[in-house]
């Protein structure tokens, strides 16, 4: 089992977030949003105290805006509630601006070993138009420093910026390249309501076309490629033996209990062991004071109130198993496609050994194909 925390704090918002995250939240809130989050995890243990965990992911928001001693906290109430003896990840995402030597250090001793940091772009243009709070000098310094203490870091870049070009890209992956183990690429999505796409719809910022977007993304994967950072998912590359564990655990069906707000989880077994007659899917609150009385008027796991819960039939099982898979190069079991693949849908993959997924041009269109062959 795989467990996520969700720490949704944040000193400002970005221009193109959507994220269950929230801005200079007064320090009553944050308190009291730890208090509910401990307290679900001690929930969370008496109903799944006995499930084998492989990872944790602590996520936002910007977990590292944090104290190194709140982190602790959540850090030492996870070890009494649970077995980590075995977990092979632990990962906390950190933002180079609060990013600090006494954070990491704590952060070692409590025993995580993966730092994941948003740098999303090195060009200083890029930064300040989307309203990100450091610098390319600073997300240098702090994977520098970052590698003083982890050797399994991994910087996440967003590519469809307005001042971005094939040249800036392929730039700053060839600098980030030889200093991280593995890199997120992601297209940058304008979300409706968001301060960017009302720019965008006003006219005020500009941003690269879909196809110049494309175009930059497959030189990305080539610059990647060439410096050792294999891709092994539709926007993650990583150097052999650093993929995310925490993250192939969602695309591969692993169960997960997802703890805050706004956190999603999948289940399969009662326990951590006895499984259930078919999958469930759940998840909080969004709303931090939603959440926050929800949890504090639970008296059990089973009894925290959830704003979204569904038992996935067959066809839901099937869905998902080929939505997630498909996003990964390993791919699918080529029985699970058995007469799915229309022929003039071919093209876009390809079989090897026993395994089904997608082409770079499969990839590059993989929405649409996946509506195509998806069980109704």
């Amino acid at each position: 089992m795989e467990l996520y925390i969700h720490l949704p704090f944040c000193k400002s918002k970005c221009r193109y977030c959507d994220f269950n995250s929230y801005a200079n939240t007064d320090d009553g809130t944050v308190f009291g949003y730890l208090s509910a989050l401990n307290r679900e995890i001690r929930f969370a243990s008496a109903a799944y105290g006995k499930a084998s965990i492989d990872t944790v992911y602590i996520g936002g928001g910007t977990p590292s805006m944090l104290d190194s001693s709140r982190i602790a906290g959540i850090c030492r109430n996870l070890k009494e509630s649970f077995d980590l003896s075995e977990i092979s990840e632990f990962t906390i995402e950190c933002n180079p601006e609060s990013m600090t030597e006494e954070k990491l250090a704590v952060y070692r001793e409590c025993g995580i070993n993966r730092i994941s940091i948003g740098v999303q772009s090195l060009d200083d243009a890029n930064l300040k138009s989307v309203g990100r709070l450091h610098d390319s000098a600073c997300a240098l310094d702090k994977i520098a420093l970052a590698k003083r203490y982890f050797d399994n870091v991994s910087a996440d870049i967003i590519v469809g910026l307005p001042y971005d070009t094939d040249d800036t890209v392929k730039s700053e992956l060839e600098t980030l390249a030889p200093s991280v183990s593995h890199i997120s690429v992601y297209a940058l999505t304008l979300e409706e309501g968001t301060p960017l796409a009302r720019r965008v719809g006003e006219g005020k910022v500009l941003l690269p076309s879909d196809d110049e977007v494309a175009d930059m993304l497959a030189l990305a994967e080539d610059t990647l490629i060439k410096h050792g950072l294999k891709k092994y998912e539709v926007s993650n590359f990583a150097r052999e033996g650093r993929e995310s564990r925490h993250n192939c655990g969602y695309w591969t069906g692993e169960e997960y209990l997802g703890i805050g707000a706004g956190a999603h989880s999948y289940i399969r077994t009662s326990d951590g062991r006895k499984p259930l007659a078919a999958p469930v899917r759940f998840a909080n609150p969004r709303d931090l004071h939603a959440y926050i009385a929800g949890i504090n008027c639970a008296e059990a796991f089973d009894r925290i109130p959830r704003v979204e819960m569904s038992v996935l039939s067959p066809n839901d099982e099937w869905n998902e198993r080929i939505m997630l898979g498909l996003r990964m190069t390993a791919g699918v079991d080529e029985k699970l496609l058995e007469g799915s693949i229309l022929p003039e849908l071919k093209p876009f993959f390809k079989t090897d050994n026993g395994r089904v997924s997608l082409t770079r041009a499969g990839m590059q269109v993989m929405n649409s194909l996946l509506v195509r062959i998806m069980r109704i």
